[in-house]
């Protein structure tokens, strides 16, 4: 008889109390474990453990593990931002959605059952078997060669052999890439012995149907529209052999002589209105000497520099961002082809999150110089307290009430101010992480968002400091831009119970 998949008798114990705990009591108890001395890595481990395990992935992405399980990494990114006690309230978040997910009638309780590895007769050979299973959708014998392999060849090159179906399936949704790299930089923090467990659902739900028919909320027109992106993955393909990009004359690490390059690009990307455009434009600008990581580097400003174009409310439109974060992240990785890297930065444009903003572009990305003259000089703290203030000051949007469409909210000038004063900060040359952790207070209000508040701070932040000085200014005014997003968002359960028990620390009021 099959039997569940155990862990180490002390993990065992906390990924048990993340999917036993009633949920009326998972905040309580654990700031109770945390304050009584667990570490806050291994609460955090388990819970990604427990919503893997013990969930499965609804008809689409929300649910299940794939955003407490993509969000782990800037779970812990921002948790390091927080002052005292309150940088414990990522992890109280981060485990109350995963035992929420346990507990909700769609996703669980499910069993992740204890599988043999599998071979298929050598490396070479179970390779091919891997691929062949998810591309046939045969689940299970795909879990069972990843176990495999897992053992016997390097995380990069597991991750390659899942880009395969990853890359082509983006443009039919953007988490059959995301979800997949983003389990890696999980495992990157949390260790990669637990690759075994979490690994299995990301291929999983690659080996899986995808949604192709019309079942709200998808529509039909919203449906034929990716399919004919998808159907189109060959374009892509041949830009690679039509600009002979692996014929050994393409640079991988970027140098100190092509800031005007990258700037140029990324100014030319960031005014497009048709994202189609980019691949083309990449693959012209590597043949003609860019670098691999100097394009990444170019992308990643254009991405944001569109991001901030967009009257955009919906708190999680931020895959501009983590999408083109997560695809830096695949350069630097070992193992991972070389034609899986290009094609990482070609299908940034595919996504239909990603694509879904081009009707959205309605603003400038850098407020007017006028606007920004005419706003009264202030200190650093000062200009800080004004974006606190600022954000603090909007509306409130309850996400309960009826006719809400979460992908027709939009965001007004208030949001816009916000985005200028974080302008000025940036051109006054004021101390970046003073801003990054002050944003972090506020992040750590969103309970709605299934932690793309967190992803996105993360990814802004890394990006900030991945980018050459003259183009950072994006990044951190898309941090404080998506702030707009998020704050007013209710109800906030997790974040009012979670303070109340911890006695209004300095996270309650970031003013």
């Amino acid at each position: 008889m099959p039997t569940s998949v155990v862990f180490s008798p002390e993990m065992e114990s906390r990924v048990r109390f993340v999917e036993d705990t009633p949920p009326a009591e998972i905040i309580e108890r654990t700031l109770s474990m945390l304050r009584g001395g667990e570490a806050p890595e291994q609460l955090l481990a388990a819970a990604v453990l427990a919503v893997s395990r013990s969930t499965e992935i609804p008809s689409n992405h929300h649910g299940g593990p794939v955003h407490p399980v993509s969000g782990a990494h800037a779970i812990m990114g921002v948790a390091q931002l927080m002052p005292g006690e309150s940088a414990v309230l990522p992890i109280v978040q981060s485990v109350a959605l995963a035992n929420k997910h346990v507990h909700a009638p769609n996703m669980g309780p499910a069993l992740m059952v204890d599988l043999e590895p599998q071979s298929a007769g050598g490396v070479a050979a179970t390779e091919e078997a891997f691929a062949s299973a998810i591309h046939h959708r045969i689940p299970l014998t795909a879990e069972r060669h990843l176990m495999w392999l897992l053992q016997n060849v390097s995380s990069g090159r597991v991750i390659d052999l899942m880009l395969g179906a990853a890359l082509r399936r983006n443009a039919l949704d953007d988490h059959y890439f995301l979800y997949p790299l983003f389990t890696a930089r999980a495992l990157d923090d949390l260790g990669w012995e637990y690759a075994s467990v979490l690994l299995r659902p990301p291929v999983r739900y690659l080996a899986r149907h995808p949604i192709m028919d019309a079942v709200p909320p998808f529509s039909a027109e919203y449906i034929a529209r990716n399919v004919a992106i998808y159907d189109t993955f060959d374009v892509l393909e041949r830009l690679i052999d039509d600009h002979r990009l692996l014929d050994g004359n393409l640079a991988l690490t970027a140098n100190e002589d092509e800031g005007a390059a990258i700037g140029a690009r990324a100014d030319r990307i960031g005014a497009l209105d048709d994202y189609s455009e980019i691949p083309g434009m990449l693959a012209a600008d590597m043949a003609g000497g860019l670098s691999l990581e100097g394009a990444g580097e170019a992308l990643s400003v254009g991405a944001a520099l569109l991001w901030l174009r967009s009257d955009s409310g919906n708190p999680f439109d931020v895959h501009h961002h983590t999408g083109v974060n997560v695809r830096r992240y695949i350069l630097g990785l070992r193992d991972v082809s070389l034609r899986n890297k290009l094609l990482a930065l070609f299908t940034w444009a595919t996504g239909p999150e990603v694509r879904d903003q081009q009707r959205k572009m309605r603003w400038t990305a850098r407020a007017p110089a006028d606007t920004i003259a005419g706003m009264p000089h202030r200190s650093q703290a000062e200009l800080l307290d004004a974006i606190v203030g600022a954000c603090l000051d909007l509306p409130s949007v309850d996400m309960e009430a009826e006719g809400v469409r979460v992908n027709e909210i939009y965001v007004g000038e208030p949001v816009r101010q916000i985005s200028a004063l974080a302008q000025q900060y940036s051109e006054f040359g004021y101390d970046p992480a003073a801003f990054f952790e002050r944003i972090a207070q506020l992040v750590c209000r969103d309970d709605y968002s299934e932690m793309h508040a967190y992803k996105m701070l993360q990814a802004a932040r890394e990006e900030y400091y991945a980018t050459r000085e003259d183009f950072r200014w994006v990044h951190l005014v898309s941090a404080a831009r998506h702030v707009g997003s998020v704050i007013g968002l209710e109800p906030k359960p997790v974040f009012r119970r979670a303070c109340e028990l911890m006695g209004e620390p300095a996270v309650v009021l970031a003013s």
